[in-house]
């Protein structure tokens, strides 16, 4: 993903770093900032900006299982727009003048507002009322989880932490009053006691088939109930949701990041389930980046089916600024003299760059670093420079799981694969074949590639197309469609 900056990394011991990409861009994918989605996936256009628009199509798609109101998004979009004059891409091709950290703030306010307000008429309805409280409260919870996503970028990122717990608080106040409440618990693992809720199938008795829906590196809860959680519930599963390290309480309380152990994340909840006499067998999806996270649980862990939607491999080549890459993975097991100095000129080339950055690439290096690095996180509330570019990258380089993929054939277990057309993440926005030149990979068909040795009953590849309405990366405004494929194939295994 383009940030556009002439980036000049110098400095001492840079090891040939210097004006790095070429067309002069630091690059930071991983990200849904800056760089225009193509026009043709594009399905919805409520602001110029392709990171605006891109996640609040999430919260717009989520209509569909009552996690927002149309009309309601749309009354704080126009007034964001009018505010802040609807600013465009800095990477596009002419650049355009991209949000401030003022335009962020705008968003940012909108939406705690919008929040605010539908948690007033939820309170005002009252517990009596309880379907409409419940749907007003999640719907508070579903906006404010707007303003967290972007509130790094704004003029007050250190209320991270707290809209954070706004936002979950509120979608446990509305879980509570499902007809079936949901229930919490903990799981012990490496990475610490993990908050854990079970919401209970909404029919049928008995062991249920059970869910556990693994979120990605920015979904709050609310946000997953679009995303396997109601059509879950309405199919007759049990439904597990959890804070894992990278995300949640665990990220933006406990500032522990992701972790690619996440078998060990998974596995704890796993045996805390089965102990349960409601639950039958359990499966598994991973969302977004844990797409990519899940593989290695899907090749460790006893279940009976795994989804991966969309499917990833390599976390490193998602970073777009590749020239740093390379040099961090050509450096970091080098003596440590001679990685200090690498690791000095990287910094201090980047310290030179962040000044003159857009605010949206400033802000996607904050949203993207704060998952693997504490020290990012603390200085991205403080508004500072990140200090320690090479550890941020440095932190990426375990997130590989091609070893996982190969030998998965070891298990036995179900698994299905999905790609979005458009998806400028995980596909290089296109679908088509590696690229090496650019470093655009289409990491869902690489990934079934390597599962060469599973059996053909046990591995499907599904293609999300435009014709479906589920472009770019996690289909945003198709959930419905996504999650009707996810259980047809899930239920044979599962039910």
């Amino acid at each position: 993903m383009d940030l556009t900056r002439r980036h000049v990394l110098t400095g001492a011991g840079a090891i040939g770093l210097s004006a790095t990409l070429a067309g002069g861009r630091l690059e930071s994918a991983h990200a849904s900032g800056t760089a225009p989605a193509d026009p043709d996936y594009v399905l919805l256009t409520l602001f110029n900006n392709s990171g605006f628009n891109g996640q609040i199509s999430f919260c717009l798609g989520g209509a569909s299982c009552q996690t927002a109101e149309i009309g309601e998004v749309m009354y704080a979009v126009n007034r964001i727009n009018a505010k802040t004059g609807n600013p465009g891409n800095p990477s596009a091709d002419p650049p355009a003048m991209g949000p401030t950290a003022k335009d962020f703030e705008i968003l940012v306010q909108e939406f705690v507002d919008l929040g605010d307000r539908l948690e007033k008429l939820a309170k005002g309805a009252g517990k009596g009322n309880r379907v409409t409280y419940r749907q007003r409260m999640m719907r508070a919870s579903s906006y404010v989880a707007q303003s967290l996503f972007f509130v790094l970028g704004g003029t007050e990122p250190d209320n991270e932490a707290a809209y954070f717990r706004i936002c979950q608080e509120r979608w446990l106040k509305s879980a509570r009053m499902m007809d079936r409440p949901v229930e919490t618990f903990e799981a012990s693992t490496p990475f610490g006691e993990v908050p854990c809720y079970f919401l209970p199938a909404t029919s049928g008795s008995g062991r249920r088939p059970t869910l556990i829906v693994s979120s990605g590196s920015d979904g709050q809860l609310v946000e997953c109930m679009a995303f396997g959680v109601t059509a879950g519930l309405d199919r007759g599963y049990n439904v597990v949701l959890f804070e894992g390290p990278g995300q949640m309480r665990l990220l933006f309380e406990e500032e522990i990041p992701f972790t690619p152990q996440w078998d060990k994340v998974i596995g704890p909840i796993v045996e805390r389930v089965r102990r349960r006499n409601d639950v039958g067998l359990v499966g598994l999806v991973g969302l977004s980046f844990a797409g990519m996270l899940c593989a290695r649980a899907y090749r460790r862990l006893d279940l009976a089916a795994t989804v991966l939607m969309p499917a990833a491999w390599n976390a490193t080549l998602l970073w777009g600024d590749q020239k740093t890459m390379d040099i961090v993975k050509k450096t970091h097991r080098l003596p440590a003299a001679e990685k200090a100095k690498a690791a000095a000129g990287v910094n201090a080339g980047f310290e030179q760059a962040w000044a003159s950055m857009p605010r949206s690439a400033q802000f996607n290096i904050y949203k993207r670093g704060e998952i693997y690095s504490p020290r990012v996180m603390r200085e991205a509330r403080a508004g500072k420079t990140p200090s320690d570019y090479y550890g941020l990258l440095e932190a990426m380089l375990p997130f590989v799981f091609d070893g996982d993929y190969r030998t998965a054939g070891l298990s036995s277990n179900p698994v299905m694969l999905t790609r979005n057309q458009g998806d400028i993440f995980f596909n290089g926005g296109s679908g088509e074949p590696p690229t090496p030149t650019t470093g655009k990979y289409d990491q869902p068909a690489y990934a079934f590639g390597l599962l060469d040795n599973v059996p053909d009953r046990k591995k499907k590849f599904v293609d999300f197309t435009l014709r479906q309405g589920a472009t770019l990366h996690d289909q945003p405004l198709a959930p419905q469609f996504a999650t009707e494929v996810m259980f047809d194939w899930l239920d044979p295994f599962m039910k």
